[in-house]
């Protein structure tokens, strides 16, 4: 299956322009987001594929990706191609608190592969609860620090001027995509 670089930025402009259909129906502008967070992970793929010359998509992606360093009007393309991918991706998930549930896990893993692979060092139930609640405790910090910035990027870019926005310029580029 093809698909053209076009569409997918088309789709994504749509997506993003979600506010704009909320007023409308509250619903479309729902469905808009969920659908959006799947094209946006399309987008990202897209976007990380053409930016790091990998080639994966090579047959997905009609030619027109290919044939878009030629053209001049097309050459800020990728960098609102990204942005339209973190705006969808990050609209539905702007507020789920996954650093809690991430550390709580990685803590748990630690202190099992340190009770399995060193039992010896490890005999203490004390020593695993600190072990785990350090470890628990470090990895919270950081992913928090992750979390807060994805937070704030997502807030941000989900302001409505700013999505609509970016919406029209990806709607935009999609139409050049097909007079290329």
């Amino acid at each position: 299956m093809v698909f053209s670089a076009g569409i997918i930025l088309v789709a994504g402009g749509i997506c993003a322009c979600a506010p704009l259909f909320k007023r409308v129906s509250q619903a479309l502008g729902r469905a808009l987001s969920i659908l959006g967070f799947a094209v946006g992970i399309l987008v990202l793929i897209v976007a990380v594929d053409y930016a790091l010359s990998l080639g994966f998509l090579s047959g997905a992606i009609s030619d027109a990706v290919a044939s878009s360093t030629s053209s001049p009007y097309l050459k800020y393309f990728l960098p609102a191609m990204i942005l339209l991918g973190v705006l969808l991706i990050s609209r539905p998930i702007r507020n789920v608190r996954w650093a809690s549930l991430l550390s709580l896990a990685l803590g748990l893993l630690i202190a099992y592969f340190l009770r399995t692979f060193l039992p010896s060092l490890f005999t203490s139930t004390t020593v695993l609860v600190v072990v785990f609640l350090i470890a628990t405790l470090a990895i919270y910090v950081l992913l928090r620090f992750v979390e807060d910035l994805f937070e704030f990027i997502g807030s941000v870019l989900a302001f409505p001027p700013i999505a609509i926005a970016i919406g029209l310029v990806n709607i935009y580029f999609g139409i050049l995509f097909f007079s290329v």
